[in-house]
């Protein structure tokens, strides 16, 4: 069973000998309760904000790659990213075989003058609307696009033969198994000047990250990271920290409510059962092995092991 705002709120109130909250009375707390609600909030944050590894704020990234953009957000409440696991999916309908990518240090990527999306792009509309059927798509002006190639129009490619005047012809509609789609004139056309599939990931000062060379299809990014969950706030919300840690997030919490009323020892006493507790945690959730091995019970100089030997 999850916990919820409410049980946890209202163990932290008991600690204070204050009267409990039900789900109709959570929402209308006053004074000492709301402190437990802040409390409980901000327990929660220590203990995420102090370890970022832990398997239930671990979550798995599948996102549909843009082709000609190299640039990406982080997903919404991103901690961090583990860029050793970035890949991408292995998918017959783009050819892609499926590789993971190297990570690539960002001021490598500067330094080398890797190109991006903004240089590599041709940018113009449709002049008129064209239905999904037709073979020759008149632009704005194709200037800036080659004798053949690979245009974009919303999600669908198309392939194209010849230029003539602002014409593109010989098209060849829905290619690179995309959907043939009626457009309406204004359309934006693109077409890229190369890509690829991505073979590299690079981590930006921003914590998003930029993928080399930028996609030439729509190839599916996957990656691990890890989350930083939001605040809890309606009575029936729920930590994704398991139930055997509520201990440790009421001590925290219940710490934080005596330093917001100036009780220094009830402070002290309860902060450092905090810290200790969230220190198990790491032990039992983040690095096993040093946590067996800290529990290992020595033996009295003199006495039998358990391997049958005496320690001397």
């Amino acid at each position: 069973m999850a916990l919820t705002f409410l049980s946890l709120t209202n163990d932290v109130i008991t600690r204070m000998n204050e009267v409990v909250l039900t789900s109709t009375t959570f929402a209308n707390a006053r004074g000492v309760q709301v402190q437990c609600q802040n409390a409980v909030n901000e327990s929660i944050r220590y203990i995420n904000q102090r370890e970022f590894g832990y398997s239930f704020n671990h979550a798995q990234n599948s996102s549909t790659l843009t082709p000609g953009v190299c640039r990406y957000t982080a997903p919404t409440g991103t901690k961090s990213i583990d860029y050793a696991t970035a890949r991408i999916k292995k998918d017959d309908d783009v050819n892609a075989a499926g590789n993971n990518l190297t990570v690539l240090n960002y001021n490598e990527y500067i330094e080398k003058g890797y190109p991006n999306e903004e240089d590599q792009v041709a940018t113009t509309t449709l002049n008129g609307s064209h239905s999904s059927s037709v073979t020759t798509l008149t632009l704005t002006s194709t200037s800036d696009f080659s004798s053949s190639g690979t245009v974009y129009i919303g999600g669908e490619q198309v392939t194209y033969t010849g230029v003539l005047g602002n014409d593109i012809t010989g098209c060849t509609r829905g290619a690179n198994s995309t959907t043939a789609a009626t457009h309406a004139s204004g359309t934006t056309v693109t077409q890229f000047d190369g890509g690829g599939v991505p073979r590299n990931i690079v981590r930006t000062p921003d914590n998003n990250y930029l993928l080399y060379p930028y996609p030439d299809k729509q190839y599916t990014l996957i990656f691990d990271y890890f989350t930083f969950p939001s605040d809890l706030s309606a009575h029936g919300d729920t930590t994704s920290i398991p139930d055997r840690f509520a201990p440790v997030i009421v001590d925290g919490a219940a710490a934080f409510v005596y330093q917001y009323r100036g009780e220094v020892q009830q402070y002290q006493l309860n902060f450092a059962r905090f810290e200790q507790g969230i220190k198990n945690m790491q032990s039992l959730l983040i690095n096993k092995y040093e946590y067996i091995r800290s529990t290992v019970i020595i033996a009295p100089r003199g006495s039998a092991n358990f391997m049958g030997g005496v320690v001397s």
